[in-house]
């Protein structure tokens, strides 16, 4: 009997002897010791009603191919993924996260359990959605991207995007006609092209 490489790989067989590598199974590991760490933080939440930042779970990572200073390392909660910061070393990460959290807790009456699992919640969109065929030709015209390439709510703005604040101000001026506001939000730029076309 011949056994090809093919044939130790091939799972219509029934054979599968080739070894997974032991960096998937590293991530794996590390992985599943996330979870249990946010599982120990869930149980130990219920102990008390008011949390504070040493509750929850907290990863910490180096992004080794960052050419910003400022992006070296990054720290979030393990399942809340809401929030993301980063520095120019773990502390700063670490100190960055702590303030989004404190930031969080002043504007917002409840915040989720330690360790429990949250899902990702969208702003809203009611108002952008009004304008899409505004928002398609201004994207392409100003912007240069897309409209449908990304996500864009009821609060975002042109500020968001790596563009030259004064020079996009003046394409919007010369393409629409219209004065933006200094903040910039899409919605609202959209709603003054609109009324500057009746």
């Amino acid at each position: 009997m011949v056994l090809y490489l093919g044939d130790l790989a091939n799972p219509k067989n029934g054979l599968n002897l080739v070894p997974k590598s032991l960096s998937y199974l590293n991530v794996r590991r590390k992985q599943h010791m996330k979870q249990i760490k946010a599982l120990y933080k869930y149980i130990l939440s219920f102990r008390k009603d008011n949390w504070e930042f040493e509750d929850y779970p907290l990863e910490i990572w180096e992004n080794p191919n960052s050419e910003q200073e400022e992006l070296k390392f990054g720290a979030s909660f393990t399942n809340w993924s809401l929030f993301v910061s980063h520095g120019e070393s773990k502390k700063l990460a670490i100190a960055n996260l702590k303030k989004q959290l404190e930031d969080y807790k002043s504007n917002n009456v409840e915040i989720p359990r330690p360790g429990k699992k949250t899902p990702i919640q969208f702003s809203d969109t009611t108002e952008i959605d009004k304008y899409e065929s505004i928002a398609v030709d201004f994207f392409e015209k100003i912007i240069g991207i897309s409209y449908y390439s990304c996500f864009i709510s009821d609060y975002s703005s042109v500020l968001e995007f790596d563009l030259e604040e004064e020079e996009t101000i003046a394409k919007i001026k010369t393409e629409y006609n219209i004065e933006p506001n200094e903040d910039l939000i899409f919605a609202e730029i959209f709603k003054q092209i609109e009324e500057a076309r009746i």
